[in-house]
């Protein structure tokens, strides 16, 4: 149990605040850090155009890591409205 719980603090992040508790204690503490930042992060996500669903399980995987890998990740680039009409590239400052 305490391997378990070792794994589930650092892959929360919770295991940086150094806290000596019992494996039971640290591993529900990490799983209920990691059921907070699971919603956070997709909320995050989704307004930075990526993947809800994905970041969902990420957050809920990875907590604190994944909050931080959505916050330095930069907006995705916006899709395009339609298929191009032409091959050549034009201009639309006109």
């Amino acid at each position: 149990m305490e391997t378990a719980a070792a794994i589930v603090s650092y892959a929360s992040g919770f295991a940086l605040m150094r806290y000596h508790l019992s494996a039971g204690d640290l591993f529900a503490t990490s799983l209920a850090v990691n059921l907070a930042l699971g919603p956070l992060t997709a909320v995050i996500a989704s307004r930075r155009g990526r993947n809800r669903l994905l970041w969902t399980v990420l957050g809920f995987s990875f907590g604190l890591w994944a909050l931080a890998a959505v916050l330095l990740i930069g907006l995705s680039p916006p899709k395009p409205d339609g298929p191009p009409t032409s091959h050549f590239p034009t201009s639309r400052a006109a």
